[in-house]
């Protein structure tokens, strides 16, 4: 009989003799636990060999516990119980009836992207608990190497050495401004912002970064004359008629689709970059963490 071997017996002994001590009878335990009586029998008498203690007395009407026995008995009931609950336990977290999901994203990416993915996930595992953080790339890489979230939306490219980086949404940077602004030429020279109210995420972020960085490639770097720290509130001071925003085209959607803002004809336009999703290369991922990373990489 094989099995997970504790001091030397198999924890397959130990679910025999517990059985056995319920059922006062090697017949009767034979049948709950499909074997023979035989396989009982022996089973029993490899565990008392093993352990050097009688643990029944038999007789014709069956077996009772020795004081030996029963010591054994109310241990080893204990410990087959906790064992099975942790099981259980296991089984719940598998199918994502218990657990947590942890996630970090900035504020536009949640507002934008996470929470919608969120809410359907949410319906689907209603027995989950839910974390979220918000904060920069940098904040909540820190957040992910402190193991406060398990997943991290974040400006890419990025690389790190500790990590595993997946892109999960392209996003393309474009500039606009509100209908009343909208009489500019089409298409309109990149560098002809340069004589514009222009409005720009602050410097520290890093989707500012990111465009600054392209901006230099293309030759045409620019200076914003405000500088903001939310996307939404770029989209705001645009559709408002106080200057042209830099913004991202997947989540000014709404809004241009509205007419509330109009997207500028740039030429040449900013390259697309994405959004990707980031965790730890060595630490392996909750079970609520894998299944929500595939929503991200279906979506």
């Amino acid at each position: 009989m094989g099995g997970v071997v504790l001091e030397g017996v198999t924890l397959d002994l130990y679910r025999v003799f517990v059985k056995v001590a319920q059922e006062g009878s090697f017949s009767a335990a034979a049948r709950m636990l499909y074997l023979s009586q035989p396989a009982v029998s022996q089973a029993i008498l490899q565990l008392e060999r093993q352990l050097e203690a009688t643990l029944f007395l038999r007789s014709v009407r069956g077996v009772t516990l020795t004081p030996e026995g029963a010591l054994l008995f109310e241990h080893a009931k204990a410990a087959l119980a906790t064992l099975e609950q942790g099981r259980r336990k296991l089984e719940k977290l598998h199918r994502l009836e218990s657990g947590a999901l942890r996630v970090g994203a900035g504020d536009t990416a949640t507002r934008h992207y996470l929470l919608p993915r969120l809410a359907r996930f949410s319906r689907q595992f209603p027995d989950l608990s839910l974390s979220v953080r918000n904060g920069t790339t940098g904040e909540l890489l820190d957040y992910l190497r402190q193991g406060t979230v398990d997943l991290a939306l974040i400006s890419l490219p990025y690389e790190s050495a500790d990590l595993t980086v997946q892109p999960c949404l392209p996003v393309h940077d474009i500039f606009v401004c509100g209908p009343g602004n909208a009489l500019l030429p089409s298409p309109l020279p990149l560098s002809s912002l340069q004589t514009m109210r222009l409005i720009m995420l602050e410097r520290q972020s890093n989707s500012r970064r990111l465009v600054d960085e392209a901006l230099i490639d293309l030759g045409v770097p620019l200076s914003p004359e405000i500088e903001l720290g939310s996307h939404d509130l770029l989209m705001d001071f645009a559709e408002t008629g106080l200057g042209v925003s830099c913004v991202v085209r997947e989540f000014a959607a709404e809004r241009l689709r509205e007419g509330r803002l109009v997207e500028l004809d740039v030429q040449p336009a900013l390259p697309a970059r994405a959004v990707g999703v980031a965790f730890l290369k060595d630490v392996p991922l909750p079970a609520a963490a894998r299944r929500f990373l595939l929503e991200l990489r279906e979506g």
